[in-house]
């Protein structure tokens, strides 16, 4: 929290008079399933995204961000999309739709800081527009409630900014609970939460942080998510009466239906992923580890053989994960960050897997991060003076 007040400070003149934070997201199982209106498995994550605001006496609203440097500023007369504003244009859009609900805002001083910054241009979009919709709603006393800030910031994603969004994404930033994992039908746009809590001796759940280069898989990504819209408007033509969720993978796999090979491939894996997610909660409930190592490991095969998502990297790290006596499984999850990988092991797994990760910067020269997989809470108003 020191730092966002430091820098607000340096920047402004002034303290921020409220602090919000809000965490990342991490989709353990479903990643894609939005496609499909199918289930998916998220929980927030340890990345933060620390907003510190302040009022100004004009109708200026300037902003800066402390991860890439920039300022950014507009006035809140005339509100329009510059693509030159990158990341200012999400708190443009969010305003603007405010303004458009007949909210009655003043001009205001706004800092970011926090290793969420860092993320994919979706992750950092979602999060600027909740922070600063729970900060502004507590500001001026909107009266918004969560499922009038999640339509806010959806429209300013989608419309304003032009960029994905994923109500999924948005409700658990809002939502979370700390020690809890959501399971999240994206038809319904509903969601359930059982406790899960990373402390059994026998096992952990853990994530590796490949520490690949930011962009390293996000043109890959950019480019699959098309061939993925193509592919799921091909379906609805074959299915104009059926929830996709709900199109028999069989039917696909036997070539019912007329589709190209790599449509056919996407529309498999991730309807396929969707009732994995589903399995995967049950086995949560359970309590059944070794269940879900072996879903995260039949996840991580999809990627790799029928969406062609993955890089060396990752494959080395969950080859050799995979080689040891102990791991129940491992599979890349998307965090916000590229090449983030979740892993089930026991504690002798866990050491003899941490003696293998010195050869990993041997080879591809990065040094990769272990550490244990926990549930975090919800995006908050943490100071309000």
């Amino acid at each position: 929290m020191n730092s966002v007040i430091d820098k607000h400070l340096e920047e402004y003149s002034q303290e921020p008079s409220l602090i919000v934070e809000v965490p990342g997201v991490s989709v353990l199982f479903g990643e894609f399933a939005d496609y499909c209106k199918g289930y998916s498995i998220c929980a927030a994550n340890d990345l933060k995204l620390s907003i510190g605001i302040s009022k100004r006496e004009d109708s200026l609203v300037k902003m800066c961000n402390t991860f890439s440097g920039d300022h950014k500023r507009f006035s809140l007369s005339g509100i329009k999309y510059r693509k030159e504003d990158r990341w200012g244009n999400f708190v443009k859009g969010l305003v603007l739709s405010l303004q458009n609900s007949n909210a009655q805002l003043s001009g205001m001083n706004i800092t970011f800081t926090g290793t969420l910054l860092a993320s994919d241009t979706e992750t950092v979009a979602s999060a600027i527009g909740i922070g600063v919709a729970i900060g502004l709603n507590k500001m001026f006393n909107l009266g918004m409630d969560s499922s009038q800030i999640v339509r806010h910031v959806f429209q300013s994603s989608t419309g304003f900014c032009q960029e994905g969004c994923k109500y999924m994404t948005l409700i658990t930033m809002l939502e979370a609970q700390e020690n809890n994992l959501l399971l999240f039908d994206n038809q319904q746009v509903t969601n359930r939460s059982i406790e899960f809590v990373n402390g059994s001796p026998d096992y952990r759940f853990c994530m590796i942080e490949s520490r690949i280069p930011p962009l390293a898989m996000r043109e890959e990504l950019t480019f699959k998510a098309g061939a993925m819209k193509r592919a799921f408007e091909i379906l609805k033509r074959n299915y104009p009466n059926v929830n996709l969720r709900d199109v028999p993978e069989s039917e696909l796999s036997e070539r019912v239906i007329q589709i190209d090979e790599e449509s056919r491939q996407i529309c498999s894996y991730i309807l396929d992923e969707s009732k994995t997610a589903r399995e995967a909660f049950r086995c949560f409930e359970s309590g059944d580890s070794q269940a879900i190592g072996k879903l995260l490991n039949k996840v991580q095969k999809g990627l790799r053989d029928k969406l062609d998502l993955t890089c060396p990297e990752v494959d080395w790290l969950v080859k050799r994960a995979n080689e040891i006596t102990g791991c129940f499984g491992a599979c890349m999850i998307p965090t916000g960050l590229s090449g983030s990988i979740l892993v089930i092991m026991n504690s002798n797994a866990l050491d003899s897997y941490k003696e293998r990760l010195t050869d990993y910067e041997h080879i591809f020269g990065f040094s990769a991060r272990l550490k244990d997989f926990h549930c975090q809470g919800c995006a908050a108003v943490v100071r309000s003076l």
